[in-house]
């Protein structure tokens, strides 16, 4: 695998990145084709994002990042948000997501504030992200739609552990959309 994760704010994408990662998006989930339910959704656009390249540069994977106050059973607290994980479907199975998850991982890890990192996904991916790791959550989460707090329910919760033990149970308010 001859590939390189590198992480740096949105804002600070190139053009070209950004046209990389509308193209990436635009095979991952053809506009003739989308009946992806989240379609319909408000969605945390990513503050951060991991792109993993090959040695000519090509964009093969990527993973965005949110950082977000939040709250677990009415408690205050920082989560890191990973969310939008995509690979190019003719390069998939070769850990180029893997190696963006990580270094997704490790940046939260470097955020001293944030006590656990959160995503959502099918279920049929839980053993994919528990091998990095991650572990089921089985309470509610609570997102923002329109203005209004809804439950969360399209996809499953999983959590991490960074600076505190991630919760798997009770009920996280993310304050916002989800991402």
């Amino acid at each position: 695998m001859n590939a390189i994760a590198s992480l740096k704010p949105i804002a600070d994408w190139t053009d070209e990145e950004r046209a990389d990662l509308h193209d990436l998006v635009q095979v991952v989930y053809p506009p003739e084709a989308n009946n992806w339910p989240g379609r319909y959704l408000q969605w945390t656009p990513a503050e951060w994002g991991v792109r993993v390249v090959n040695s000519d540069g090509e964009l093969l994977s990527y993973s965005g990042i949110v950082l977000r106050q939040a709250s677990h059973d009415g408690r205050p607290v920082t989560i890191g948000g990973i969310g939008g994980v995509k690979t190019y479907p003719n390069v998939r199975k070769r850990g180029y997501a893997v190696m963006g998850l990580r270094r997704a991982a490790e940046f939260i890890q470097q955020q001293p504030e944030v006590e656990f990192a959160l995503l959502v996904c099918k279920p049929t991916l839980f053993e994919y992200y528990a091998r990095l790791g991650w572990k089921e959550f089985s309470g509610r989460l609570l997102t923002e739609q329109k203005g209004e707090t809804v439950e969360f329910t399209m996809n499953s919760v999983m959590v991490l552990d960074v600076h505190s033990t991630a919760p798997l149970t009770g009920t996280i308010d993310l304050l916002g959309p989800p991402w």
